[in-house]
């Protein structure tokens, strides 16, 4: 049997793996103190809404920033969920909750970052502003920025009926890629429509929504959703762009989940991005050189590969 306290008595960070990834990936403050400084001085390079029932792709340069504002008392008065994924231009890399995990935390704050995927893991955007009144939140352990699944057809038409199944946030981001040229440019329709499905299937980090990770009654570890406060006119959420790439994101048809799916009544968002005349002060931010898949390869090819058929 564990001996928990044992375990604790013997605990030590430096054989932590996930302790020992964090310590490799410590936040450069004075870089991005700087970036925040900018805030007022920045030039706008176009100005946009995420609507309701839709996705949308906005391009984003390195060294710019884009920013997610609410207004509800211009629309019903309700903070709007989004949900946001980043992309290369390429296609070649994409924001990745498995490898955000470990470093940054389930939830994002301040100066979180995103990071991409496995082969090509580097930071793709940071969050420079995180404006939402926590004090509005259910208690400490609840927050509104976290990389998780979306809505997707079969589970508002397990829940709600074929009635009710438009508009998911997995359609909305069917949507939105389907808006980046790499994928306008693929020529064969069922190949783009695999390449968007690809794409709208990655989880996403969720914005201006109330949650919180705990277990439930058998012990079981689960993320809890709780409805968005009303949050002031202006409040934002800002990233950084450490690189070029697509901001595809979902305009939640949940809205800020204080009524039932039919009911509820999503509202715009705001978007700015702006330039901070500032450039990312690295693009290899876990100092390493890539290229460990050739290595792999050719050890993996030294084993046994023949094929395991079904029995």
């Amino acid at each position: 049997m564990c001996n928990q306290t044992e375990n604790k008595a013997n605990y030590q960070a430096d054989v932590d793996p996930v302790k020992s990834y964090q310590e490799k990936c410590k936040v450069n403050y004075d870089f991005y103190n700087r970036v925040i400084d900018t805030k007022g001085n920045r030039k706008e390079i176009y100005s946009d809404m995420i609507l309701p029932h839709t996705g949308n792709a906005f391009p984003l340069k390195k060294g710019q920033v884009i920013r997610f504002e609410q207004r509800p008392s211009l629309h019903n008065g309700r903070t709007q969920i989004l949900d946001v994924q980043f992309v290369t231009p390429d296609l070649s890399q994409w924001s990745d909750h498995l490898n955000n995990g470990p470093i940054e935390g389930l939830n994002l704050k301040l100066f979180s970052g995103v990071w991409t995927q496995s082969k090509y893991m580097e930071k793709i955007a940071t969050v420079v502003a995180d404006e939402f009144p926590y004090e509005l939140l259910d208690n400490k352990d609840t927050a509104h920025m976290f990389f998780a699944a979306h809505c997707c057809p079969e589970w508002i038409e397990m829940t709600h009926g074929a009635e009710a199944n438009v508009n998911s946030c997995h359609e909305n981001f069917i949507h939105g890629f389907s808006r980046i040229p790499a994928i306008q440019a693929i020529e064969d329709p069922e190949e783009r429509k695999r390449i968007v499905q690809f794409f709208a299937d990655k989880n996403d980090i969720n914005i201006f929504q109330g949650n919180r990770f705990g277990q439930d009654e058998n012990g079981m570890t689960r993320c809890f959703l709780s409805p968005s406060p009303t949050v002031p006119d202006g409040t934002g959420v800002e990233f950084y762009a450490e690189k070029d790439c697509y901001v595809v994101v979902s305009n939640c048809p949940y809205a800020d989940q204080a009524l039932p799916f039919p009911e509820a009544d999503p509202n715009p968002v705001y978007i700015t991005v702006e330039d901070t005349g500032i450039a990312p002060y690295s693009n290899n931010h876990l100092n390493i050189n890539h290229g460990w898949e050739n290595k792999i390869y050719d050890r993996i090819f030294s084993k046994d590969v023949s094929a395991k058929p079904m029995i």
